[in-house]
């Protein structure tokens, strides 16, 4: 049993995929180690009660690094001093970092894409640095794994871990989930996730989804999420506007429904009902999808996704197996890989495909990096 720190701004009670890796994690961590938690605001509703833990707001984020390492080094003091210290993103490397050098301690940090090349000159120059100290950079695809090699972290230091999904293996069936949603009859896409301009929402119902409807009556598409009040790299355009100007231009307010935020019970009706997962994702400076956890998520309940082979993406859809992969930007093949999954997809092979990357998994290879730094 080792003494672990775990320091992330990404814990419940915020919520996205980032705070669901970083939770699991902690989950699978105090299972095995002794775990103090450094995390936002609220987290001490979400750990165990043999867990330490320390909580700062995490706005604004200059304060909320500040703090964080303060209460870090008087959390530890002289007789609690931990074996390793992980970092939930490279947001908190420099707390990593200087924790690590304060106690004595090996240091890990999961990176995720974003965290390396946030379009920001004062974390490039501040950030970036730290993340090339840790003894193991975590990453969640090739894709990120890569661009960390080009910010300078060492081969011998990196580990590919990809994130993982539950099972669904109670969830209600397709056609229940359609009918409670009142889409009977209907063939269902669905997008899940923050409306940000990477998503590439707007340029598909301008490009793709408008010539889709006009050509197939019975086909609407779904989308879950809002755009984020504060983010590591923000637009100033409201993705939601522009989706709503693109409803509006081409008379689509009966076939897209914006759903904003969603429930857990209700995001699962909505995986379940839903024919295919839409992930047009467009090419962004200074942001990447780090890996598309929704879409290894929405196979977990038997749905396939076509997703424009953008960033990390490659490592959660498979061609043949949960879905189809496009070349960024060739909107017309998206319509026909997306005509082509909602006539031949197989939920099954979806289910099987996602049943591979199980927390369990993610927790028995995360273990293996731990054993890899601290032997």
């Amino acid at each position: 049993m080792a003494r672990i720190t775990l320091v992330s701004r990404n814990f419940p009670p915020l919520t996205g995929g980032m705070e669901r890796l970083v939770f699991e994690l902690y989950r699978a961590l105090v299972s095995e180690h002794d775990v103090a938690l450094l995390g936002p605001k609220g987290c001490d509703k979400h750990v165990e009660s043999t867990s330490r833990f320390r909580s700062t707001a995490v706005s604004p984020t200059p304060i909320f690094l500040l703090l964080t390492l303060i209460k870090g080094i008087f959390l530890h003091g002289a007789n609690s001093k931990p074996d390793l210290v992980i970092g939930g993103s490279g947001l908190v490397a420099p707390i990593v970092i200087i924790l690590a050098r304060i106690f004595g301690a090996k240091s890990i940090l999961l990176l995720h894409g974003l965290d390396i090349i946030a379009a920001s000159r004062l974390y490039q120059w501040l950030f970036v640095p730290f993340l090339r100290r840790a003894d193991l950079a975590v990453c969640n695809s090739e894709n990120t794994a890569k661009l960390a090699i080009l910010s300078g972290v060492s081969r011998d230091k990196l580990a590919i871990v990809n994130p993982g999904a539950e099972a669904h293996t109670h969830a209600i069936s397709h056609e229940q989930a359609k009918q409670r949603l009142n889409l009977e009859g209907k063939r269902v896409l669905l997008s899940v996730g923050r409306l940000i301009p990477r998503k590439g929402l707007v340029e598909y119902i301008v490009e793709s989804f408008a010539e889709l409807a006009q050509e197939h009556p019975d086909i609407v598409l779904l989308v879950a999420g809002t755009e984020p009040a504060a983010a590591l790299n923000r637009s100033g355009k409201s993705v939601r506007a522009g989706i709503e100007g693109a409803i509006a231009k081409f008379d689509l307010s009966d076939r897209v429904q914006l759903l904003g935020h969603v429930s857990d019970d209700e995001i699962a009706n909505l995986y379940s009902a839903a024919d295919v997962f839409v992930f047009p994702l467009i090419e962004t400076p200074g942001d990447v999808e780090g890996f598309g956890m929704v879409a290894v998520e929405a196979a977990a309940y038997g749905t396939p996704t076509v997703a424009f082979d953008c960033g990390g993406v490659g490592d959660a859809v498979i061609e043949g197996e949960n879905g189809i992969l496009i070349p960024p930007g060739a909107y017309a093949d998206f319509n026909d890989a997306t005509l082509r999954l909602l006539e031949h997809g197989s939920r099954d092979k979806a289910r099987k495909f996602a049943a591979q990357f199980s927390w369990d998994n993610y927790s028995l290879q995360f273990q293996a990096c731990i054993e890899r730094v601290l032997t």
